[in-house]
This record gives structure tokens, sequence and C-alpha cells, in this order.
């Protein structure tokens, strides 16, 4: 298996009360940075767990609402479910509001090739509007500031949210 390669990935679940997200394999997600990477005076953290976000909350609730969780499961499984990693590093950055102030987030994510994600949003996007079209499939692998990291739910987000590629 080629080591960008990672195993499909099953159905794993849907609630219209979260976002929808692909756990992936923590032992396959090693990076050429190690535990902390700094990039431009930056100093951010290694990420515990690892997903591909398919579709935000919200869009979750949309989904469920205009095309049901059957019609979506089955969706899910016509397609293959295989990621590649591209070894493509990106540095996002914004600032969140938190109730007390702002808060300056920074996140590395990786960009993935994974055309279900692209066929399944863009037959969403054909039934339900355009909110669900061009999707970014990636991972996210360090973050400073939320530790959630920082919602990349389309091309257009990552155009605002892009500070420079990264390399190893």
């Amino acid at each position: 298996m080629d080591e960008r390669a990672l195993p499909a990935l099953p159905w794993p679940g849907f609630s219209p009360e979260r976002s929808f997200v692909l756990p992936l394999p923590a032992v396959l997600m090693g990076t050429p940075f190690g535990d902390h990477c700094q990039i431009d005076g930056v100093r951010l953290q290694r990420k515990p767990e690892f997903h591909v976000t398919v579709l935000s909350r919200d869009m979750s609730r949309a989904a469920a609402a205009g095309y049901g969780t059957h019609r979506l499961r089955a969706l899910y499984e016509s397609l293959t479910w295989m990621p590649r990693r591209t070894g493509r590093y990106v540095l996002l950055h914004t600032v969140k509001h938190d109730g007390t102030g702002t808060l300056g987030c920074w996140s590395l994510i990786e960009h993935l090739h994974l055309p279900a994600m692209v066929a399944f949003r863009a037959e969403l996007a054909r039934t339900l509007g355009a909110a669900f079209a061009d999707p970014v499939p990636h991972v996210t692998h360090f973050v400073r500031g939320d530790p959630n990291g920082i919602g990349v739910p389309d091309v257009r987000a990552l155009a605002v949210l892009q500070v420079r590629e990264v390399t190893a």
C-alpha cells in the first residue's frame, strides 16, 4: 500500500446535531514536523485526533432536513471513501471571538485527495443548494488558539484563511 494511502472509511454514523466527520487513524497521520512545529514564529501544537469534516454542523442539519438521513447514508455508501495524503501543507490564520475578547487561531492542514467527498457534496449542492459546493478535503495536524482548529467549509473560505503553503 502507498504510504500516503489511508484505509477505506466506513459509514461513521450521522447526527444532524453534529458536524459529519470521518475519523482518521492517528498511527497513519505522521508528519515531517514532529510533535510541535514553528512556522513564521508561531509555535503550533500537534492535535491528538484526526478527522475529515465532510459537513459542518449547519450543513448536517440542512442535509438531514432536505435529503434525509437514510438517503445520506445510501449516497455515502455508493462512493469509495479512500483518502490519499498529498504532503501539501497550508498554514491558516483567523481571529475568533470567544465571549471575552478575540483569540488568534492558527492551523496547519494537509490537503487530501478524496474524490468521494467532492462527489458527495456535489450531489448535495445539486439537490440542496450551492452552500454544499466546493469542499476542501483536508486534515488538521497542528493548532494554536482554538484546539479544534479552523473550519474550512469551502474553497472561498480557504482563500480567506490561507497564509501560505508550507514545506517540510
